[in-house]
């Protein structure tokens, strides 16, 4: 058979090239440590890592995730614990306060000392997570959750509770709403909390509603139904703003009147004592209350003086309801802190979980991707002598022809 000299050149530069190609893409892996360099390198395995790199990049998103829900929930549990110091300090002065021998001059200076309290406590209640979030607005994160009032404070946050992914199928509350750790103090089952002053003579059927019609009018401020010297005319007072919302007024029982969206009732009952007796008072206030109210009507009435024996009364029974509401107010953030502390305990197993998840991930990509050196090197010194050798029998068979006879 009859080989043609381009037959030979064409064969033989072939093979050389596909040996040089060999060789580089050895050594191309050598120099990378990567056994698959390209998908076509080993199609199952580049499909399989792929597969496990999307993973491996979705549990470190997860791990970054926990380390942000892990910040802002530390910075929370912190504030709260501010604030569970603030209103320990504020049941104290409370307590201080219903002493007996202090005089009008000393409970002002408790008052003052208090009203400092409050400041700090609207200072905590306003935190941010330190990215100009604020921790217990819910949704509304832009919005500072309290606003400073006559009475107390205006919740302006929603009632949703902010999550981050921090695994697979699982979202963490990484804030609470501020209703719900600084509201929610409930001083009465019904619409409103309707007080009778210790002291009072009669015992009237007393309630207080919504009315609907006029519900856009509700304040949010305490009221106090006062009767005269006589028994037999009423006043109502605002006692938030100290104004009079309705002048003396006849008692003639059942005795009706709305007052800001509030519908007042007084119905005489049977018996010697039912009619309200001279100077009865009532008092009138949100079943619901914030602690920023609790402490402000307790600030209220200790600048109030109370020298006389109803004032002292008056002064008893309002503290003695605003260190019930304190209480209420630390079992709501003692609540609060409990939730947080097991988010962050549960961040911590998480995050144990997700390094090990990692680890299997690098694992099984580096049993699919990377290198045997060994058996790289081995080869790329055998595909070297082998192109040596194809590259030394070219040059022999190139050179052999009639002309090398003939001479």
């Amino acid at each position: 058979m009859r080989i043609s000299t381009s037959t030979i050149f064409q064969t033989g530069g072939g093979r050389i090239s596909d040996l040089q190609s060999a060789l580089n893409r050895t050594q191309q892996q050598i120099a990378a440590g990567r056994r698959i360099l390209t998908p076509s390198d080993d199609p199952i395995g580049s499909a399989r890592a792929l597969v496990i790199t999307q993973a491996d990049a979705v549990n470190d998103q997860f791990a970054i995730n926990r380390k942000s829900a892990t910040n802002t929930l530390s910075i929370a549990e912190s504030r709260l614990g501010d604030v569970s110091s603030t209103l320990s300090n504020v049941k104290s002065l409370l307590i201080s306060a219903g002493s007996g021998i202090l005089t009008d001059q000393e409970r002002t200076y408790i008052a003052n000392e208090l009203q400092g309290n409050l400041d700090q406590l609207f200072g905590l209640a306003n935190s941010t997570d330190g990215t100009e979030a604020y921790l217990f607005s819910g949704f509304s994160s832009t919005v500072a959750p309290y606003t400073k009032t006559q009475g107390g404070a205006a919740y302006n946050g929603d009632q949703g509770a902010r999550a981050i992914q921090v695994d697979t199928s699982r979202q963490i509350p990484i804030s609470d709403v501020g209703e719900a750790i600084f509201g929610n103090i409930r001083t009465s089952p019904n619409q409103f909390n309707v007080v009778p002053n210790p002291l009072n003579a009669g015992t009237p059927t007393f309630s207080a509603a919504i009315n609907v019609p006029t519900s856009a009018n509700l304040t949010g401020n305490n009221y106090e139904v006062v009767f005269d010297n006589t028994g037999l005319n009423f006043t109502v007072q605002n006692t938030t703003t100290n104004t009079t919302v309705v002048p003396s007024t006849a008692y003639v029982s059942p005795a009706t009147v709305t007052v800001d969206g509030i519908d007042i009732s007084i119905t005489t009952a049977p018996g010697a004592n039912g009619a309200p007796g001279p100077g009865d008072k009532f008092v009138i206030q949100p079943g619901n209350q914030n602690i920023f109210e609790t402490i402000t009507d307790a600030i209220n009435a200790l600048k109030t003086p109370a020298s006389t024996v109803q004032g002292k009364a008056d002064l008893g029974w309002r503290l003695q309801q605003a260190n019930s509401n304190v209480d209420k107010s630390l079992s709501n953030v003692l609540i609060a802190r409990t939730n947080f502390g097991t988010s962050l305990k549960e961040l911590e197993q998480l995050d144990a979980g997700g390094e090990g998840l990692g680890l299997v991930y690098k694992q099984e990509l580096s049993e699919i991707q990377d290198l045997d050196y060994a058996k790289a090197i081995t080869e790329l010194n055998q595909n070297q002598v082998v192109l040596q050798a194809a590259q030394q029998s070219f040059i022999k068979a190139t050179s052999l022809s009639l002309f090398n006879f003939m001479n």
